[in-house]
């Protein structure tokens, strides 16, 4: 990734920040392990065993209360029960702010966060770490940061590029199967498959980059389970969510472990989430240093 770093007209190399190496390649990667936190579209999270069978007999089909999983299995007929659990319609009217905060654990390290958005394509994300904070801001398709650390001048990059676009996606407010639905992207496929031992719903999706997705949809509950990403150099990337909460009407998970190659690498913990608070626009104003 490349960054150009300004400060007063002059440019600083990052590695020099506190005399130590920067953080910034590791907290830009952890945000977008973060963007999960745009997936709000669950709730109480659990583990439903679909299977049932006796003996010399075929499988019966459990009763479930959005349909068979078959049934289910259908895109219009899953779209219609998806969207009555986890996103009514005067939700998707009326949410324009969300502000959530908490902790994020890697690599044996600990660092506080809070992340703002507000629509359409504006957001915040602050992530402080010892006596360092780091700010990346997004308004429209411009991204920025800021390095802020006690009696130093603040330090301010300017992000372009495809790791720039990447900040940009993360502004979405909904999760991908939503997203997509609103012509934010495209829902590929529907079919049963299974996870952790049970049948579930894995739907695959494209985003409006060309990223694709699956996503594991527990039938009984219609939430999501899991999320799993191949990146460009074949590595997967996945994650579990679990500790769903109602926020004023939009669920939840309030803790998320992602993992790659299956080992855990990153924990994100939210301690507190809002929709709707009063948040100004020049929080994401483009820094004028930047100019």
């Amino acid at each position: 990734m490349h960054f150009r770093i300004v400060m007063r007209s002059n440019y600083t190399n990052t590695k020099a920040i506190n005399g130590q190496s920067t953080t910034l390649k590791k907290l830009s990667w952890m945000l977008l392990c973060f963007g999960v936190i745009g997936l709000t579209s669950a709730a109480v999270y659990s583990v439903i065993n679909n299977k049932v069978s006796s003996p010399n007999t075929a499988p019966a089909e459990v009763l479930l209360p959005y349909g068979s999983i078959q049934e289910l299995s259908d895109r219009k007929t899953f779209m219609a029960a998806y969207l009555s659990v986890n996103c009514k319609s005067d939700l998707l009217r009326r949410t324009q702010t969300i502000r959530a905060s908490g902790t994020i654990e890697s690599g044996g390290e600990n660092s506080s966060f809070t992340l703002i958005k507000k629509r359409p394509d504006k957001m915040r994300f602050t992530i402080k770490r010892g006596s360092q904070e780091i700010i990346f801001g997004v308004s429209a398709d411009s991204v920025w940061q800021c390095i802020r650390a006690p009696e130093q001048e603040d330090q301010f990059a300017r992000i372009e590029g495809e790791e720039a676009a990447a900040w940009v996606a993360q502004t979405r407010f909904f999760d991908w199967i939503i997203s997509a639905n609103q012509g934010e992207g495209e829902i590929v496929g529907i079919e049963v498959k299974q996870w952790a031992g049970n049948d579930s719903l894995k739907v695959g999706v494209m985003d409006a980059y060309g990223n694709t997705y699956e996503i594991f949809i527990d039938p009984q509950t219609l939430y999501p389970l899991a999320e799993r990403q191949t990146l460009p150099d074949g590595r997967i990337t996945e994650t579990i969510y679990s500790d769903y909460r109602d926020v004023d009407g939009l669920p939840t998970p309030f803790q998320l472990t992602v993992s790659q190659e299956n080992n855990a690498v990153s924990k994100i913990q939210i301690n507190s989430a809002a929709i709707n608070p009063g948040l100004l626009s020049k929080l994401f104003e483009f820094p004028s240093a930047l100019r």
